[in-house]
């Protein structure tokens, strides 16, 4: 196990479900903390009984929605303010390149908003892209759903009908987190290339 995990973990143990539901809150928020492991590790607890697994996949489903909702309603309101004093982010932000940008993802966001769901700087930094580009709400709720769905319960089964066996497990999708990070870049930068050959030639004609 990581050192965020061995730290977290026997709070989750001890505070049980509010400790699930803050840790995954705030990993969906805005801190990389690996709420993945820790949902294979609380569901291989689920497999013994000692959590409720029905309970727990509710609680952990409402607090990464809830999570990645308030990321991006705040990158939504505040986010172009508060990155407009960071003279790097601002330049970005007013380029012709962005304004592409946005409308790419407003065209093709929901592939990119479910795959990120499944690694939490991808995450992070997608719900915060939303909000500050031109992404509709209703959209990006949408396959967000979508994502946290599929992202729970794939680590919540891993975790649950592996058991006793969840650590080691977890050290093989750990061993593969780095080359599935850098498909997620492949694939996002192949898709997102073809996105912006498509608009500037729409914008040349």
């Amino acid at each position: 196990m990581d050192i965020l995990t061995e730290l977290i973990l026997p709070y989750i143990i001890l505070y049980k479900y509010w400790a699930l539901f803050v840790v995954t809150f705030f990993s969906a928020l805005f801190i990389p903390i690996p709420a993945g492991t820790l949902l294979i590790a609380s569901s291989a607890f689920a497999s013994q009984g000692y959590f409720k697994i029905s309970t727990l996949l509710i609680i952990v489903i409402i607090a990464n929605i809830a999570g990645d909702n308030l990321s991006y309603l705040l990158a939504k309101l505040y986010g172009k303010k508060v990155f407009s004093h960071i003279p790097f982010i601002n330049k970005v932000l007013n380029s012709k390149d962005f304004i592409l940008v946005e409308k790419g993802i407003s065209k093709k966001s929901g592939f990119i908003i479910i795959l990120s769901r499944f690694e939490v700087i991808s995450t992070i930094t997608l719900n915060i892209i939303c909000g500050i580009s031109k992404i509709k709400y209703k959209k990006f709720l949408t396959y967000e759903i979508i994502g946290t769905f599929a992202n729970v319960l794939f680590y919540s089964s891993v975790g649950y009908f592996f058991g006793d066996n969840w650590q080691a497990i977890n050290k093989l999708i750990g061993n593969f987190s780095i080359i599935f990070f850098i498909m997620i870049i492949i694939t996002i930068s192949f898709f997102w290339g073809k996105m912006m050959h498509k608009l500037k030639s729409e914008l040349q004609n």
